[in-house]
């Protein structure tokens, strides 16, 4: 398994070197998956309840890859926002990381 996750971050790694900024990474697209679900539905509509359980999650998910954990915690503050908003307005969970083109 820890060979697996080594090798998923190492093509993570190198597509997101050669890939151009404007398309979603792999990376990207497994978080915003991650954090939405574990954000649907919300940890007791308290936003920060639901942060430290995504970071929970994401860690646990990468765990031994130390670059990949600091990703986890980047993305949280980043990223789980708009995630949120696009909960709270009704998108579809599997339609939020296209919506905010986190996923193709």
């Amino acid at each position: 398994m820890k060979t697996f996750i080594f090798a998923l971050a190492l093509i993570v790694l190198t597509t997101a070197l050669v890939l151009p900024k404007q398309r979603a990474s792999s990376l990207d697209c497994f978080l915003c998956r991650l954090a939405v679900n574990v954000m649907d539905p919300p940890v007791d509509n308290v936003v920060h309840k639901s942060e430290d359980k995504f970071l929970a999650e994401c860690k646990k998910e990468l765990k031994g890859i130390p670059f990949l954990e600091q990703e986890c915690l980047n993305y949280a503050h980043n990223e789980l926002d708009p995630i949120i908003k696009e909960l709270e307005s009704g998108t579809a969970p599997e339609d939020v990381c296209k919506e905010i083109k986190q996923c193709p």
